[in-house]
């Protein structure tokens, strides 16, 4: 009896440290520091860490019209970027596919398996929609709609313009792989 109590005191105590190293020092979404960042709207960058440990703080998400809401990083100002997931599980999709952000917030796309990229950019799919005096974006240069991210890396969009922005993976828009980014205003 002794040796199993033990045995489960030292799982406990195992599984505690697990949960607490997942949670990081805020207790919420693990986020990655070092290496490379993304400083400026509309760059890729690689997904940074520290001798492969994460650190990071939690800070309230926007609403999903389609499952959890998602979590982001605060920014200075009061702003936010959203993640979210691009392939994952290899599935040809965004997790969210849908999310409500205010002016002035990013989101940033990690891309989880090979083939993907996001684009709003005309010719890309006729799926593309954004607001009238918006400049569209994309996770490559020019008009490269079949050009990929390689999986690990991420691409961050901030948004200036209020609206409804209905993007693509132009690889992969015929077979659904389309979200949206609903910006109110400030």
């Amino acid at each position: 009896m002794i040796r199993r109590r033990a045995v489960l005191r030292g799982a406990g105590a195992v599984g505690l440290v697990a949960v607490a190293g997942c949670l990081g020092a805020g207790g919420g979404q693990i986020t990655t520091t070092g290496g490379p960042t993304t400083t400026a709207a509309s760059t890729t960058s690689a997904p940074a860490t520290t001798g492969g440990a994460t650190t990071g703080a939690a800070t309230p998400g926007p609403t999903s019209a389609t499952g959890p809401a998602p979590t982001g990083t605060g920014m200075a100002g009061g702003s936010r970027t959203v993640d979210v997931a691009a392939g994952p599980e290899g599935r040809l999709r965004f997790v969210p596919d849908r999310v409500e952000i205010r002016v002035g917030d990013a989101v940033r796309w990690t891309f989880e398996s090979a083939g993907h990229n996001v684009t709003t950019k005309p010719g890309a799919s006729e799926k593309v929609d954004i607001p009238a005096d918006a400049e569209p974006f994309a996770s490559y240069e020019d008009d490269q709609h079949y050009a990929v991210v390689q999986p690990g890396d991420s691409f961050e969009h901030t948004f200036t313009v209020p609206g409804e922005y209905v993007y693509v993976c132009a690889p992969h828009a015929d077979q659904g792989m389309v979200g949206t980014v609903v910006v109110t205003g400030s």
